[in-house]
């Protein structure tokens, strides 16, 4: 099973598009739940040009809470509206969607094994954060794309099955 495992940083790369043109101020930030969330962080009289423009199909990262939290803050954006992270995040994409599916990825980011490793990897700071190098040496499982998709599909059908009998117990 293990044959099938590379690193992580042979499927992403780093991106940093900012906001120079004034696109949006929308400020998003990462909860530990790995979901996008309007920013709670006082940005009035902040320089927003300087902050990062994620668009649809993007991921974030917040390092640097790592040790704290036991868990990377890491999200898709799946948005069709451009937003505005925070300048000290990381911000990604995958190289090649033929390759690794982003849903599939983002279903591996969301898994306590992949949190277990980051707090493995902190440094020694307060706040516990972790490098873009120690993201990378990462490694994770890639099966060939269809089976990632099947994968994805599944895991779909049971979330919703999920929030269906959430609703159904609410009533």
């Amino acid at each position: 099973m293990k044959s099938n495992y590379d690193i992580l940083g042979n499927y992403i790369r780093l991106i940093d598009t900012r906001n120079k043109d004034n696109v949006t101020n929308k400020v998003m930030g990462i909860n530990i739940d790995k979901f996008f969330m309007p920013s709670v962080a006082n940005v009035i009289g902040t320089d927003l040009s300087k902050y990062k423009l994620i668009t649809k199909g993007k991921f974030a990262c917040n390092p640097m809470h790592v040790g704290r939290d036991e868990r990377l803050p890491v999200a898709l954006y799946e948005e069709d509206k451009p937003a505005l992270i925070s300048p000290a995040y990381f911000m990604f994409e995958i190289i090649d969607n033929n390759v690794l599916d982003e849903n599939y990825l983002m279903m591996w980011f969301r898994r306590a094994e992949f949190d277990r490793i980051c707090w493995l990897h902190t440094d020694g700071s307060v706040r516990g954060g972790i490098t873009w190098d120690d993201i990378c040496r990462m490694e994770l499982p890639v099966p060939d794309i269809g089976e990632q998709r099947k994968m994805v599909e599944s895991y779909k059908i049971v979330e919703r099955r999920i929030e269906l009998r959430r609703k159904i117990n609410d009533t």
